[in-house]
């Protein structure tokens, strides 16, 4: 999930997010074999919608999605963002559940279609992560703290390790102590951002020399770290990162001395593309990337044909920006959140939304 706590053109906000254990991908849009390909929504397709707000909470963003759409995980903030507590929520049929988190900055980063959330929260001066299930809210076993960032259908659990020295990690469904996931040679630390329902992780790698890549682990036990777009001079990185993963597509982040923009790899064919986005949290396995074109919401498809969303408020006007964070496995429901004006404080307000593009 991006840090949505910063102006969405600033570039603090993606280097933040690369290394933030609460603010990973957004969750895996996971697909099933075989299914048709999807192309981008048309804007005049896609109806906006605000996710339920409490009467008290006037701020939201969302913070994963299933795979296929069915369940929204969000999280409300207080009032002038005085304090660091967040309110994390399940939204599915049209009904809201609290999910009381301990700690602070609490997040529910991912979730699949059985409604089993996992995320992260800040606890006695550390990260700590947690599964929720069936209305119970869980510890998960992790030396010395950690955070869950996303699951699949088949409960199988991303995340990293530690607080110091960070490591990937997977909880497998059933199991409860995490894994560690195989480092290259080099590699001592890292973090698991994502998971598809074939068990294909992304995330990153930190190298022992102090430099960082983008990496993925596949379902055979095999990985590859993933290549930077060629006219890229390595020395003028400064964030690379990958943020989610759908079958042969994987979609990240980055940030040069001189520019910023989304990343999509298709791992079939070991390609490398940049997309006309300045980030992409999500994408399916049809390709379909969500994320933003400052200051609007934007998805680019398979064919990297970009099309804008609606927001609430003229993109003229709307200094702080819209984001796409997440996508269903069939690209009729995406979501995210959207500017939505100032308070009295002169304070940004976003709006956790869905659009209905079917």
């Amino acid at each position: 999930m991006p840090n949505t706590n910063e102006p969405l053109g600033t570039r603090i906000r993606r280097v933040l997010a690369a290394g933030g254990a609460l603010t990973a991908a957004a969750t895996a849009a996971a697909v099933m074999p075989g299914q048709a390909a999807v192309a981008a929504p048309e804007e005049d397709a896609c109806v906006l919608q605000e996710l339920p707000m409490p009467e008290d909470k006037y701020f939201s963003i969302v913070t994963g999605m299933s795979g296929d759409g069915s369940v929204v995980a969000y999280r409300a903030y207080p009032a002038g963002l005085e304090t660091y507590e967040r309110y994390p929520y399940l939204y599915e049929d049209g009904e809201v559940t609290e999910v009381p988190m301990p700690g602070e900055d609490q997040s529910l980063s991912g979730v699949n279609e059985d409604g089993v959330a996992v995320g992260s929260a800040w606890v006695d001066g550390g990260i700590r992560p947690y599964v929720y299930e069936d209305g119970v809210l869980s510890e998960l076993a992790a030396n010395d703290g950690g955070a869950a960032n996303d699951i699949n259908d088949d409960g199988d659990i991303v995340g990293m390790n530690g607080q110091d020295v960070i490591v990937p990690v997977v909880w497998r469904e059933g199991e409860v102590k995490p894994e560690a996931l195989p480092l290259p040679e080099g590699a001592s630390s890292g973090s698991a951002n994502a998971i598809d329902d074939e068990g294909n992780i992304a995330g990153g790698v930190n190298y022992d020399d102090g430099t960082h890549a983008p990496y993925v682990w596949h379902a055979d036990g095999t990985g590859e770290e993933l290549a930077l777009p060629d006219w890229v001079d390595p020395a003028a990185v400064m964030a690379f990162y990958t943020n989610d993963i759908a079958g042969e597509w994987a979609v990240g982040y980055l940030l040069t001395t001189e520019e910023e923009n989304a990343v999509r790899w298709n791992l079939e064919d070991g390609t490398v593309e940049v997309l006309k986005l300045n980030y992409a949290p999500a994408v399916n396995e049809d390709g379909l990337t969500g994320g933003a074109r400052d200051p609007e919401a934007a998805v680019v498809d398979a064919d990297s044909d970009l099309t804008f969303l609606p927001g609430l408020v003229d993109p003229a006007q709307n200094w702080f920006g819209d984001m796409v964070s997440a996508v269903s496995e069939d690209g009729d429901r995406l979501a995210g959140q959207v500017f939505a004006g100032e308070d009295e404080g002169g304070n940004h307000i976003l709006k956790a939304v869905l659009w209905e593009c079917g």
